[in-house]
C-alpha cells in the first residue's frame, strides 16, 4: 500500500542519497562570484543567529537556565566551520527540530550526539526505508513538537500588561507560522525596532511636587498631595535627549508652562506670572548637538519672557557637552544645582527677595504711611521670612573633566 501513495497524490520523501557527504576542502578557494554570494551570506548569518537565539531563549525560559549569546554564536560558528568541510547546508538552531527534541524529553546536549549518530546510521544503511515515508507524517511530528512551544499563558499575560508587546508576540507567532521562520522573525524584529523608536521619540516627562514634610519630589499625577509652588514649575525628563525626541520635550515644556500660568491666573487676582522652570536631568544619560541647539533656543525664548531655566543634577557626560557647547556660560553657572531641593530653595528665596524689593520701591521715600514692609513678608523680629522650606542655596562643585596632570573643570 505504501508504494501506491505517490500515485494516489500523497507526497512522499522520495529518493535519499546514501552515504556520508565527501570532504570538499579543496573547493574553498578560489571563491566564485563573491560579490553575489556576500550579501546572501550576511543575510543567512543574521537570520540564522536570530532563529537560533530565539528558540534557545524559549527553551531556557521553560527549563529555568541561562544562556550566553556570545557562546551560542561561537557554537554556531564552529558548527558551520565543521559543516563547510563536507559542503553542508548552513547550520542554525532549527525551530522545528528543537521543538521535536524538547517534546521527546531531551535533557542535555547528549541528545544531539545521539541524534547525529542515528542520522549517520540511517544515511549509511536505512535510506531505502524512509523513501516511502509520507511527508504528512513528518509534518505531524513537527506540528506536535511546535504546539508544545506555543505559550498561551504568556500571550494572555502580555495582553494584560503591555499591548505593544502583545502585538510583537502575535506578529512573530503568525509570521513564523504562515510566512516561515526567517520572514516571521525579520518582521517581528522590524516591529520591535519601530516600537523602540516610537517610545524613544516620545519620552516620559512629569511635573514634580514636594511631598509634604519631606525633601522628596515626585510626579504630581502619581502623588496628588505633592506641593507645588506659585511661579515655579519643576519637570523631570526620564530619557536621553537627542534629535528625535527633543522637539517633543519642547512641546511638553510649553504645555506645562501654559498650565502653570493658567492656574496662576485662576488662583490670583493680580497679574501673576511664571518665574522659574526647573529641569531635573538626573535621568538624562545622553544629549546630542541637536538637543543642545533646541535647549538653547528654549532658554533664549523663556529668558526673553522673564522666565529663568534652572538645571538639576546633569550627568558628567551631559554637563561636559553643555560646557563644550557654551550653554553653561550662556545660562550662568549659578543656575545649575546638584539637587532639586537646592534649586527650589534658591528660587523661593529669590522670589521672596524680589517681592520685598518691589514693595520697598512702591512705597517711595518719605511716605510715612507706607514706610514699613508688609507684615506678611516680615518675621516677629522684623527680619524677612525665609521660604517655607527654610534653606539657603548651596555652592556645589561638580567635577566635569580631568586631565593627566590632575587639573579639573568645576561648576
Amino acid at each position: 500500500v505504501a508504494l501506491d501513495l505517490e500515485s494516489r497524490g500523497i507526497p512522499i520523501v522520495g529518493s535519499i542519497p546514501k552515504g556520508l557527504p565527501s570532504v570538499t576542502v579543496d573547493q574553498w578557494f578560489p571563491i566564485q562570484s563573491i560579490d553575489k554570494v556576500f550579501m546572501v551570506t550576511i543575510s543567512i548569518v543574521i537570520v540564522g543567529f536570530m532563529e537560533s537565539i530565539a528558540i534557545a531563549k524559549t527553551l531556557a525560559s521553560k527549563h529555568k537556565y541561562e544562556i550566553d549569546s556570545s557562546t551560542e554564536l561561537i557554537g554556531l560558528g564552529m558548527a558551520n566551520f565543521a559543516g563547510s568541510i563536507f559542503q553542508a547546508y548552513p547550520v542554525t538552531g532549527s525551530f522545528s527540530r528543537s521543538a521535536v527534541n524538547h517534546e521527546s524529553g531531551a535533557e542535555s546536549g547528549i541528545s544531539a550526539i545521539v541524534t547525529a549518530t542515528l542520522v549517520a546510521f540511517v544515511l549509511l544503511f536505512l535510506t531505502p526505508v524512509f523513501e516511502q515515508l509520507p511527508l504528512c507524517v513528518l509534518a505531524a511530528i513537527v506540528i506536535s513538537g511546535v504546539l508544545g512551544l506555543l505559550d498561551y499563558p504568556e500571550m494572555m499575560y502580555l495582553w494584560k500588561v503591555h499591548k505593544f508587546d502583545f502585538g510583537v508576540w502575535c506578529t512573530a507567532c503568525f509570521g513564523t507560522m504562515f510566512l516561515g521562520v526567517e520572514i516571521g522573525l525579520a518582521i517581528a524584529v522590524a516591529v520591535s525596532l519601530l516600537i523602540v523608536i516610537y517610545e524613544s521619540a516620545y519620552p516620559h516627562t512629569s511635573v514634580l511636587g514636594r511631598l509634604p514634610g519631606t525633601n522628596v519630589y515626585r510626579n504630581v499625577k502619581q502623588y496628588p498631595q505633592a506641593e507645588r509652588y506659585d511661579g515655579i514649575v519643576m519637570v523631570r525628563i526620564d530619557a536621553p535627549l537627542y534629535f528625535a525626541n527633543m522637539q517633543n520635550v519642547r512641546d511638553k515644556m510649553r504645555k506645562y508652562r501654559f498650565q502653570a500660568e493658567s492656574e496662576l491666573h485662576a488662583n490670583h487676582s493680580f497679574d501673576a506670572h511664571l518665574k522659574y522652570l526647573i529641569l531635573d536631568m538626573a535621568s538624562v544619560s545622553h544629549i546630542d548637538t541637536s538637543a543642545l541647539h533646541i535647549l538653547q533656543d528654549m532658554y533664549v525664548t523663556y529668558k526673553s519672557r522673564g522666565q529663568q531655566m534652572c538645571f538639576v543634577n546633569p550627568s558628567l557626560l551631559v554637563m561636559q557637552r553643555m560646557i563644550d557647547a557654551g550653554f553653561v556660560n550662556l545660562v550662568g553657572r549659578k543656575y545649575f544645582f546638584a539637587a532639586l531641593h537646592d534649586a527650589l530653595g534658591w528660587a523661593l528665596e529669590d522670589m521672596d527677595q524680589e517681592a520685598v524689593s518691589i514693595h520697598l520701591s512702591a512705597g517711595g521715600e518719605g511716605d510715612d504711611e507706607d514706610d514699613s514692609i508688609d507684615e506678611d513678608l516680615l518675621g516677629d523680629e522684623g527680619d524677612m521670612k525665609q521660604p517655607t522650606n527654610d534653606r539657603k542655596p548651596r555652592v556645589v562643585e561638580m567635577v566635569i573633566s580631568g586631565d593627566d596632570d590632575g587639573m579639573v573643570d568645576k561648576v
